[in-house]
């Protein structure tokens, strides 16, 4: 008999449950629950080397903004508030593309919880440009620093599909996109439309 997977309820991504900061469930014992310990423990593992395909397989995991100079843990707090903001929308991207959050959220929601981390004076004080990198950049690395923990604890109770979707989703986030027809661009996310994606070094 095959090992259970994990509970899928109405989405396939989300349905693999970080542990909650807010609820201070952090116990690395909690075999049903990716904990911080478990995406801290990443997070130090892949910021003292360099990881190819990174993103979906594709892009290496190098960082253009201060985001990059964050420790792992703080790295691993924001993977596990980012995973539970999105759970509440259940997406299923599996069988539905529209039940996708938009780029817009999820970048005002990193906007807010930077704002208001330990880091948000320097993130204040960014110029726009390495501010809307930030957000990017965290938003991707963010939720790959949850999946690849989740990969380590879950194991095999892990199949393709849930891949698939994890990468579906971080392909369209990539992209900026609002819907499943839409992209966006950098400089669509400026309050000054001309500063183009080359511009942040």
């Amino acid at each position: 008999m095959s090992p259970a997977k994990p509970d899928m309820g109405q989405s396939q991504h989300n349905a693999l449950q970080p542990g909650t900061i807010a609820s201070g469930d952090t116990s690395a014992n909690n075999a049903d629950r990716v904990t911080i310990e478990d995406v801290a423990a990443i997070a130090k593992k892949v910021d003292a080397g360099f990881e190819d395909g990174w993103i979906a397989g594709r892009e290496a995991r190098v960082f253009k903004s201060p985001y990059r100079t964050l420790s792992a843990k703080d790295k691993a707090q924001f993977a596990l508030a980012y995973h539970d903001f999105l759970e509440p929308f259940h997406q299923d991207l599996g069988n539905n593309l529209a039940t996708y959050v938009p780029y817009r959220t999820r970048a005002a929601f990193a906007r807010k919880y930077w704002l208001a981390s330990s880091s948000g004076e320097k993130f204040k004080n960014e110029k726009e440009k390495y501010q809307i990198a930030w957000m990017h950049e965290s938003l991707l690395d963010g939720s790959e620093l949850w999946w690849r923990a989740a990969e380590k604890r879950f194991g095999n109770k892990i199949d393709s599909v849930l891949a698939l979707v994890h990468d579906t989703e971080q392909n369209m986030v990539s992209k900026y996109m609002e819907d499943e027809k839409t992209e966006g661009t950098f400089s669509s996310q400026m309050s000054d439309k001309s500063v183009k994606p080359e511009s942040v070094n």
